[in-house]
């Protein structure tokens, strides 16, 4: 897809971070965008980025882990603008730092509503338009920690790869269609992700926090920039970020050794 002039892209998660600068970038190079968060106030601040760069954009505020509020999104953005071109499903919540066996189901259950089911849900209810256009693309974000294992975030690290298998197995399925899908790792990004995790621990929250700005060393914008090219030269996976960039070279070369690695250089307790 070299030109986003004239089409249109559904992005989730847009109230911030790589969400919001992917909505205006592809804006600013003309893409209909409609978007969508669960964050509001959040929300009409990207919108009104868009409109005030001229650009043609619609909202809606809904969890994309609730099957009916999509369903009735993708309605309306198809009563809106008729087509869809582009899908990327970047809406996702991280947990607070805990094993699996302290992590309880219903924050198993509340991460992969979230960040896996609200992915096959987008991913179901807009296929069948994308798959009518003459080219078209589906962009899931993973992680890097999609592609190893991570002590401490095993939810996390469950629904990345998940997102990674559903994509990877979708673009076999589509290969005989115009539809590319792009499984999306990122490394340490500054977005709030972090920042936004539930918890009641603040002390560990800090850490996190504190860690994750000593290492989030790439702006959202850069990192919308690199998806966007991606989707331009049809690439089947974009990795970004050197964190993305290690972990892919050691789950390669060292699939049964990186766990001691990742648990030196990542500080893991």
């Amino acid at each position: 897809m070299k030109d986003f002039r004239g089409k249109v892209a559904v992005i989730t998660g847009a109230g911030s971070g790589m969400g919001r600068e992917l909505a205006a970038q592809l804006s600013s190079l003309g893409a209909a965008v409609a978007i969508c968060d669960w964050n509001a106030d959040n929300l009409s601040d990207t919108l009104q980025i868009i409109e005030h760069q001229g650009g043609k954009a619609w909202s809606d505020v809904f969890d994309v882990s609730d099957y009916s509020a999509v369903d009735r999104f993708a309605a309306q953005v198809m009563e809106r603008f008729g087509q869809v071109d582009l899908l990327i499903n970047n809406a996702g919540i991280a947990l607070e730092h805990q094993t699996i066996d302290q992590t309880s189901l219903e924050a198993f259950e509340s991460i992969f509503g979230v960040n896996f089911w609200g992915v096959v849900y987008f991913t179901k209810a807009f296929l069948p338009e994308l798959k009518k256009r003459t080219e078209a693309a589906v962009v899931n974000i993973s992680s890097a920690f999609g592609l190893v294992g991570y002590a401490g975030q095993g939810p996390y690290v469950a629904t990345k790869f998940a997102v990674r298998g559903f994509t990877e197995t979708l673009r076999q399925e589509l290969h005989r269609t115009r539809v590319n899908a792009i499984s999306v790792h990122p490394g340490a990004i500054k977005t709030n992700i972090v920042r936004h995790i539930q918890t009641d621990n603040t002390a560990m929250k800090d850490k996190l926090v504190r860690r994750f700005d000593q290492v989030a060393k790439i702006s959202s914008a850069e990192a919308a920039r690199q998806i966007i090219n991606g989707i331009r030269s049809r690439k089947k996976r974009v990795l970004i970020g050197k964190e993305a960039w290690i972990v892919d070279v050691l789950a390669r070369l060292m699939p049964q050794r990186y766990d001691e690695f990742l648990l030196k250089a990542f500080g893991v307790d």
